[in-house]
Parts: structure tokens; C-alpha cells; sequence
């Protein structure tokens, strides 16, 4: 077997071993997830929480909708995308605005644990507000819904595959703001705000900072922010390195290679999407609560108890005494 041959083997199985189980993963953690946060109270009026809910519902969408097109074209070699224009269109710009707005609400999130640990009064009540933190949830989505209309215009299929069209827009997604967006602001949001935080914390002039849920939800915070950091640094400069060398005449191993690396940087990234409910059930004993009371609960509620039914096929006989009786 030829090593283009064995990459695309590789690509693949990448498909077959990761791919798939991330997808069923995912979608039944962004389920749970949604039913978790909510059921309890605390959790319900809990801003942090309302962000990192908020993404779960992203997430939902963005898996069914799009990762699955992804694992059809690297695994199976089928794609409608990569043969019909408007499928094309609408598959690269869900593809945009739900990736984007999924990782932007853990940087919200963030955001919001800098706020309510903030020692400026003013600053901690208007930012920790739960009607502040619905307004901006709705207004974020709406920003990268309108913000990535242009896609809709400069994308289109080239040699059979969906693909940007060559444009001043696409040389700038490309080359500044899927950068920024991916890469270089989130680093920089979690960055300042985490470290903000950390300051907060160590003073003693914060109140209702340090009890049970706060602690448990920062515990479930910090590993997610720090898979999007890393993941993000190579998902957010893949495009760069695909536009320097498009001009560059390639042979099948290398067209392989880079097919096998943009599968393992996709399923790195993916990660954001897959564990986070992992994450949120490992790190708190709260939402372990919750899942095994409501969602356990219910369903030994629902489940059909087993029951015998005895029949009894026996014949008995008696004498006849009376041939008339």
C-alpha cells in the first residue's frame, strides 16, 4: 500500500474510531446538558450557567446539522455539499454561525466570572445580571447570524468541492478574521478574565464568591476554556496554511497528509463540543445530583416492571356419578 494510500486509510478510520462516537457522544451530552441546567433553581438563575447553557443548545444544532456533513465527506466520500450550490451555501454558513456563537458563550462565561467577582460594585451588579446575561446571550446570536451573510455570497463548489470563492471577503476571513474569532480572541478574553478573576478571589472584599455552586461551576469552567485556548491555535490558522499553498502544485501523499491533519485538528477542535458535559459531570457533585435524581430517576419511573403470568393447562377428571346431574 502506497503512504497516500495509507493516510487516506488513516483519514478514515479517524471517521470510523472517532468521528462517529464524538457525534453520539456529543449529541447526548448537549441533551443532558439542556435538561441538567434546567431542573434546579440554583442553576436556572445562576448567569454563569445561562452562558454554558446557552451553548449547549448551539452545540445541539451544530452537530446534527454540520458534523455530520463533515464525517460523511472524510469518511464516506459523500457529500450533497459538494455537489449542489445552495447546499453548499447553507451548509458552510451553519457552519460558521453555530461553531462561532458555540465557542463564544464559554468566553462569555468568563467574562461573567470576572464580573460577579469584580470589587467595583457598579461594575458586578450590571454585568452579573441575569436579564443582562439573556440580553447578551440573544444579541450574541444575532451578531454572527448577520455578521456571516457574507458567506452565503462568496462560497461555492470548485473542482467538486465547496469551497470560498476567491474575493477580497474570503482573503479576509482567511487571513484576519477567522483567525481573530478562532485563535487570537478567545485566548485573549480567557486569558484576561481568568486572571482577573484570580485577583478577584484573593481579596476578601467579595461576597457569595466561594460558595459550594460558585466553586463547582469555576471548577467546570477552567477545563473547558483551556481545550478551547489550545484547540483553537491550529483550527484557527488551518486556513492560512491552505491558502499559502493552494498555489503550490501538490502530489496525492501530500494532498493525504493534509487531509489527515485537517481530520485530526476538526476532531481536536470538536473536543469543545463533545466533553463539555463530561466536564460539567465530573467537576461538580451538583450536576451529578441532579442527572441521577431527575434524569436516572425518571426513567427507573418509566421503566416497565417484568410480570408473570401463570396458565394453568392442567386437565382434572372426576367421576360421573350421575350421568343426569
Amino acid at each position: 500500500m502506497s503512504g497516500a494510500a495509507t493516510f487516506n486509510l488513516l483519514t478514515r478510520l479517524l471517521n470510523y474510531v472517532f468521528a462517529i462516537p464524538f457525534l453520539i457522544l456529543g449529541i447526548i451530552g448537549a441533551v443532558l446538558t439542556v435538561i441538567v441546567f434546567t431542573r434546579k433553581r440554583a442553576f436556572r438563575h445562576n448567569t454563569t450557567i445561562n452562558y454554558l447553557l446557552a451553548g449547549a443548545i448551539v452545540t445541539g444544532i451544530h452537530l446534527p446539522a454540520i458534523y455530520i456533513q463533515m464525517i460523511l465527506v472524510y469518511g464516506f466520500n459523500i457529500s450533497l455539499m459538494n455537489t449542489n450550490v445552495a447546499a453548499c451555501r447553507e451548509h458552510t454558513y451553519l457552519r460558521y454561525v453555530t461553531t462561532v456563537a458555540a465557542i463564544s458563550f464559554p468566553c462569555w462565561a468568563s467574562f461573567d466570572q470576572y464580573a460577579i467577582t469584580s470589587r467595583q460594585v457598579a461594575f458586578r451588579n450590571r454585568w452579573s445580571s441575569l436579564r443582562i446575561a439573556r440580553i447578551i446571550i440573544v444579541c450574541n446570536m444575532i451578531f454572527w447570524i448577520l455578521i456571516y451573510i457574507p458567506v452565503l455570497f462568496f462560497t461555492g463548489i470548485r473542482y467538486g468541492v465547496c469551497v470560498f470563492i476567491p474575493s477580497p471577503y474570503t482573503t479576509f476571513n482567511t487571513y484576519v478574521f477567522t483567525p481573530l474569532v478562532y485563535c487570537i480572541c478567545p485566548i485573549a478574553v480567557v486569558t484576561y478574565c481568568t486572571r482577573g478573576t484570580i485577583q478577584n478571589l484573593r481579596s476578601n472584599v467579595i461576597l457569595n464568591t466561594h460558595d459550594r455552586l460558585s466553586k463547582q461551576v469555576r471548577a467546570m469552567l477552567v477545563p473547558q476554556l483551556i481545550t478551547l485556548s489550545i484547540s483553537g491555535i491550529p483550527f484557527g490558522f488551518q486556513g492560512v496554511y491552505l491558502d499559502i499553498t493552494s498555489y503550490i502544485e501538490k502530489d496525492t501523499f501530500r494532498i493525504a497528509i493534509e487531509n489527515f491533519a485537517g481530520q485530526v485538528i476538526l476532531i481536536f477542535y470538536h473536543f469543545n463540543y463533545v466533553f463539555t458535559f463530561y466536564i460539567y459531570l465530573f467537576m461538580s457533585s451538583e450536576v451529578r445530583k441532579v442527572l441521577q435524581r431527575d434524569v436516572f430517576g425518571f426513567m427507573r419511573k418509566t421503566r416497565v416492571s417484568p410480570f408473570n403470568v401463570k396458565t394453568d393447562n392442567s386437565i382434572s377428571l372426576r367421576p360421573l356419578n350421575n350421568i343426569n346431574s
